[in-house]
């Protein structure tokens, strides 16, 4: 797990001040909208965002600092596996795979793998020849399985419900503003232990599946809508698309193609802070050019000419708040 002291760029001693103030930077820095193309940037920005989640609130550090996170556990009880299947590859026993199954409520499959081991107790005979006291795993195998979930319900909550190897039905519920990639647990819905040891956990994996029309970037939620030219001369007041529903915008006059409008608190809600959406303006000319329309325009010419490749253009990444 990557340390999120490491990637912010502070120390565990910095103030939540001081965290905030570093995050900022480094989102500013590798944002995807001022690195285009530059997949290195979009990872990185992915990495920022991650950390912040974890860090970016005093609940948030003080969980993570005490290793209390879903996926800090995880990769302990992880390394404990590791320790034993390291022991189990010196081991000329057969054993097998088994592939999990599992549909969830929307007809959708997920899987995940465990081993099924064939013969007498291995664990008995490989500490009978090295001569150590006979041991048990305390608890049975953790499972892992893999739910998708759309954007709009990463954002805005839900509750589904997936299908177990064994049958038993299990209620996810998804907590809004989650991130793809965090992993749920359910504890005692592993495997079963042996003899009376308690079974394992089950870690339900999060997959965002992305929306044509919405993209999230950090707690923001970007989207573009057309307006035509004249809606961008004498402005304009229009309904934009939310994951929350449809709300009225205005269009300031004179709105600059691929100018940025911020709509606060239709973002997305988490711990680490509120989002906005972000509307990127794209003006569309008229796909028939009337001889009304060209003779009109034809009038203008001398009285309201401007030449935009020498005059100095308005900042297109600039964003104006609406609140709504």
């Amino acid at each position: 797990m990557t340390d999120p002291y490491k990637t912010l760029g502070v120390s565990k001693s910095s103030t939540q001040d001081e965290i905030k103030k570093a995050y900022r930077n480094l989102v500013k820095k590798h944002h995807p909208d001022l690195n285009p193309g530059n997949k290195q940037a979009e990872a990185k920005f992915k990495e920022i965002s991650h950390a912040y989640e974890l860090i970016g609130t005093p609940e948030n550090r003080l969980k993570f600092d005490r290793g209390e996170t879903d996926q800090q556990q995880h990769e302990a009880q992880a390394e404990q596996q590791r320790y034993w299947e390291e022991a189990l590859r010196g081991d000329k026993r057969k054993r097998k795979s088994t592939f999990y199954n599992t549909q969830q409520n929307g007809g959708r499959y997920s899987h995940s793998f465990g081993e099924e081991f064939v013969g007498e107790d291995f664990f008995e005979d490989l500490f009978r020849k090295a001569g150590h006291k006979q041991t048990r795993p305390t608890k049975g195998t953790d499972t892992l399985y893999q739910m998708n979930v759309t954007l709009a319900e990463s954002v805005l909550g839900a509750e589904k419900v997936i299908t177990l190897p064994n049958g038993k039905n299990i209620s996810v519920k998804i907590p809004q503003g989650i991130s793809s990639g965090t992993k749920l647990r359910f504890k005692g819905l592993g495997e079963s232990g042996a003899d009376d040891y308690p079974p394992g956990d089950a870690f339900i994996e999060i997959i965002v599946t992305p929306m044509k029309a919405f993209k999230r970037v950090g707690n923001d939620i970007e989207t573009e809508i057309n307006i035509s030219f004249i809606e961008a001369i004498l402005g304009a007041e229009i309904s934009v698309p939310t994951l929350y529903g449809p709300v009225m915008m205005k269009i300031p006059a004179g709105v600059n193609n691929g100018s940025r409008l911020r709509i606060r608190g239709k973002g997305v809600q988490s711990s680490s802070g509120s989002g906005s959406q972000i509307v990127e303006i794209k003006i569309i000319m008229p796909k028939i050019i009337s001889p009304e329309l060209h003779t009109e325009v034809r009038s203008w010419h001398g009285r309201f000419d401007y030449n935009p490749r020498s005059s100095t253009p308005r900042n297109e990444k600039s964003e104006k708040q609406y609140n709504v």
